[in-house]
């Protein structure tokens, strides 16, 4: 085999390596986005924790304080209505040597004290000024005091249990067929 013949065999293997290596990198490609269409797995899943979590450092850096899985609670298919009270549902953390207490606003105005690496989920509710639909949110106002103040949007968490089935009549005899 002479020298030009021999480069010509190994540019053609190198071709068909390339040509082989860009052909599977596209099939893989166009597999990747099989299963991320319009319609997910987990589309229609709930979080594990579906509030809103915050963690902040203690009093001059030492330990944290967290609120954790802060939600309203499910008011039903219809909503809160303007008026109305609504519920919230909120773990506060203070791992901490030092207790430290919690205001709320609206809502929890007096202080809630928290032990030194203890918890506390304090009866809390709001008023609702205007109605609030399942796929809103309320906000509210944490101060861990003398230490931290943030804002908090609170979601409507979801039901506990699945809306009822409802059975459907139809107009058709039974075993009339198609």
């Amino acid at each position: 085999m002479t020298p030009t013949e021999r480069a010509f065999t190994t540019l053609s293997h190198v071709k068909r390596s390339i040509t082989f290596a860009l052909a599977t990198a596209a099939v893989a490609f166009a597999l990747s986005g099989c299963s991320a269409g319009l319609y997910t797995q987990t589309a229609d899943q709930t979080p594990t924790v579906p509030g809103a979590n915050v963690t902040v450092p203690g009093r001059d850096g030492v330990g944290t304080l967290s609120v954790r899985n802060a939600t309203l609670a499910y008011p039903g298919t219809e909503g809160y209505k303007a008026g109305s009270q609504a519920q919230a549902h909120i773990w506060l953390f203070n791992d901490t040597p030092e207790p430290v207490r919690v205001v709320i606003r609206p809502g929890l105005e007096s202080p809630v004290t928290i032990p030194p690496g203890g918890f506390a989920k304090p009866e809390v509710r709001f008023p609702v000024d205007k109605t609030l639909h399942n796929d809103g949110s309320f906000p509210v106002e944490v101060e861990f005091v003398g230490v931290s103040r943030f804002n908090l949007v609170l979601p409507i968490a979801p039901p506990d249990e699945p809306a009822p089935k409802h059975k459907i009549e139809l107009d058709q005899p039974a075993g009339s067929g198609h």
